[in-house]
């Protein structure tokens, strides 16, 4: 199977402002360089890398500001908000006479993902029949491959995971409750308050570290009418979102550490 791609490019520049300027003045986090590339041009490159992506959608750049990566993907502009990006790029895969059964979304700052990440992200997700697959990593595996990543994370079955920043869904995922969509998606930085839009029983939960990935999944089942399977990443790339510029430390490292053919890639 393959699978249509979404790139969420847009953002604010004045939240992202010392980023920016540390980074050597991107007009946006997609257009931050690693060494000679956008962090854009690297996830794209990966994508059209990978045997399970087919048409790459990227939402949310200005048109002065959007390279050409060929036939395979396309540029839409900022519709307001990561919600309404989405649907944006939903809408005009539809419009095309065609769109895959599973998309895979992904944000534009996490420039260390290849090809073969995504293929085995993908095999990890299509065995479950859910309209999404939610990445995590566990903390071991995230510090090992990035010491002192910064990463928040949270306390599920016994361990702590962080959130990963490219996921598996279905496109009727957005035509879900779109008020409780968009309490979670607007805290999406701070899980705690993402906890408390689908019940107290279940931040009550989090705070006392109780909670469990199989009562997220539950009650994402009955507060959102969906249906999520949350999915254990073995590959920490998939976590290593750029932020704060500590973390474009971290990836800088990271990258140093490759090899010249793993860094050209």
């Amino acid at each position: 199977m393959l699978l249509d791609a979404i790139i969420l490019a847009g953002g604010d520049p004045e939240k992202d402002a010392d980023l920016l300027a540390y980074a050597g003045g991107a007009p946006c986090k997609a257009l931050i360089k690693l060494g000679e590339r956008t962090f854009l041009e690297r996830i794209v490159s990966a994508m059209l890398g990978s045997t399970r992506v087919d048409r790459i959608v990227v939402v949310g750049l200005l048109a002065e500001h959007r390279p050409d990566l060929g036939s395979r993907v396309v540029f839409l502009p900022d519709a307001g908000s990561i919600l309404t990006n989405g649907e944006a790029a939903v809408q005009y895969l539809r419009s095309t006479g065609r769109i895959s059964e599973r998309i895979l979304a992904s944000t534009s700052d996490i420039p260390l993902i290849t090809s073969q990440v995504i293929d085995d992200l993908i095999d990890q997700c299509l065995p479950y029949d859910v309209d999404l697959c939610y990445t995590i990593v566990d903390q071991e595996l995230m510090e090992d491959a990035f010491p002192g990543s910064g990463r928040t994370f949270i306390p599920l079955d016994g361990r702590r995971y962080a959130g990963g920043d490219i996921n598996v869904a279905k496109p009727s995922l957005l035509d879900a409750d779109k008020n409780r969509l968009r309490e979670i998606v607007g805290e999406r930085k701070t899980f705690w308050k993402q906890v408390r839009v689908i019940g107290l029983d279940t931040l009550l939960l989090f705070l006392i570290r109780r909670l469990t990935i199989s009562r997220i999944e539950r009650r994402v089942r009955k507060a959102l009418r969906l249906t999520g399977k949350a999915v254990i990443c073995k590959h920490a790339q998939v976590a290593m979102d750029v932020d704060k510029p500590h973390h474009m430390d971290v990836v800088r490292e990271a990258w140093a550490r490759q090899g010249p053919s793993a860094q050209a890639e």
